[in-house]
């Protein structure tokens, strides 16, 4: 038996990769229209830095800036009797 080099044309070819498909990322406009049409009230909306829309949902207001949620919820109790 004699050996031949082996080269690589001779080598078993693989079928070539598929692309990768990119996730489409939601846009903050697409997430409200469909709040809407849900008939949910959007209280706030944020879009992180790797593109994630998050949706807050409520009537509520806002507390104020640099308040907390206890000083909310205190103020609502608070009748003046301190």
């Amino acid at each position: 038996m004699s050996r031949v080099p082996f080269t690589n044309a001779d080598a078993v070819r693989e079928p070539p990769s598929k692309k990768r498909m990119h996730r489409r990322r939601p846009s903050l406009g697409t997430a409200l229209e469909a709040a809407k049409r849900a008939g949910q009230t959007v209280r706030s909306a944020t879009i992180d830095a790797n593109g994630q829309v998050t949706l807050t949902f409520g009537n509520e207001a806002p507390t104020e800036p640099g308040g907390s949620e206890w000083d909310a919820a205190l103020s609502r109790c608070d009748n003046g009797k301190h």
